[in-house]
């Protein structure tokens, strides 16, 4: 029997670490956002900028997270009943926390639309997207990055065929198109290839975690290589960041999806892949449930009162509140891995009993077959 392969801790952790810049977006993007703005509206700008200190890391964390996953996939055959059981896997794990939510809303009658100036006037049965969201969350697109991910499994083995076929040279062409279409034109407002969030960058993120396993040799250079770019790119980006909050007076930076975040992760992600490998059973155990950090606090019924807990209104120190951010933000994450082992054993009992059953019924029929022969 083939034996499973043991990840790298490095990259389990990096995995990690990606949910952890993540997150710390989502508390400034809403834990922060109602702060930026009144400091916006009332002229202290540094303060706003200050409040909204872990804003562009988001972007970062996503690619660093689909890198990953090109860095293991990009390289092997996915056979279609291979990607449509991962695709499987992770929408059970996205529709049992949407269907749980939606229950807990509905029993403690939370609101049905979270954010109605944001509506879609098109949109039928508009007045409850929040049901609409977690029965059919791709569909209605619940959480945006789960729904980018499931695409690209879904069309992972046609991706790697082409990959796989072509030389490094039209890699390297195919990467510069990607690269420029979706994270050079959204800084320029031409979202042609992709939104802002959307499956354009997955895929551009995914090709060059594959194109880093197969063709970069990573050692001392490729680290150094790595620090030098995710060290500039991110004082750029922090650059931008000042620049849009305290002169534009704009909260919403361009900076979300774009070159310079993808640059960032590029070199964050070359760090750890050239750390020598390292395994820790507890880690690799840990970073298989980070996904539902993301599944559980940006879930519909979830974001607001998850965010207003930790909005430390309260307290006027601006650095005490990202220390605190920090601190909160890492006791969810760890909070909602332990709720996912939880899930895991639930969904592997459901799956031996199934598997029970069908033992069972087989069983019947062969003990009622073998009945009728005598007769």
């Amino acid at each position: 029997m083939k034996k499973k392969a043991i990840r790298n801790s490095n990259i389990e952790f990096l995995r990690m670490f990606s949910m952890l810049l993540i997150t710390l977006h989502h508390f400034s993007l809403w834990g922060q956002g109602d702060r930026a703005d009144k400091l916006i509206t009332n002229g202290h700008l540094i303060d706003a900028f200050k409040s909204l200190i872990y804003l562009p890391l988001g972007d970062i964390g996503v690619y660093i997270f689909v890198m990953i996953t090109g860095f293991y996939l990009g390289n092997k055959i996915v056979t279609n009943g291979q990607s449509l059981r991962k695709s499987v896997n992770i929408y059970g794990q996205l529709y049992f926390y949407s269907v749980i939510f939606l229950f807990i809303g509905l029993s403690y009658h939370l609101p049905l639309d979270n954010f109605p100036n944001l509506r879609d006037p098109l949109m039928p049965f508009n007045h409850v997207p929040n049901i609409l969201m977690s029965v059919f969350p791709i569909v209605f697109n619940h959480y945006w990055f789960v729904t980018a991910f499931v695409l690209l499994m879904l069309i992972v083995p046609y991706l790697n065929i082409v990959l796989n076929r072509i030389d490094k040279r039209q890699i390297q062409i195919l990467l510069f198109i990607s690269i420029v279409s979706t994270s050079i034109f959204p800084l320029l407002n031409n979202n042609v290839a992709s939104e802002s969030v959307g499956l354009g960058v997955v895929v551009t993120a995914y090709i060059i975690g594959m194109y880093i396993k197969k063709f970069c040799s990573l050692g001392k250079s490729s680290f150094g290589i790595g620090m030098l770019f995710a060290i500039i790119n991110i004082i750029l980006i922090y650059v931008i960041t000042y620049y849009d909050i305290t002169i534009l007076k704009y909260r919403y930076i361009r900076i979300y999806t774009g070159f310079f975040a993808l640059m960032s992760a590029v070199g964050i992600f070359l760090i750890f892949v050239s750390l020598k490998p390292r395994f820790n059973f507890i880690l690799n155990k840990l970073a298989k449930h980070i996904f539902a950090v993301y599944l559980i606090t940006e879930n519909i019924f979830v974001i607001k009162p998850l965010w207003k807990m930790f909005s430390f209104n309260n307290i006027t120190d601006l650095i005490k509140v990202n220390v605190f951010g920090l601190i909160a933000v890492l006791a969810i994450m760890l909070c909602a891995c332990c709720i996912d082992i939880i899930r895991s054993q639930i969904f592997r009992m459901l799956s031996s009993l199934v598997t029970v059953t069908k033992q069972g019924i087989i069983l019947f029929k062969a003990y009622v077959m073998s009945n009728n022969k005598k007769v």
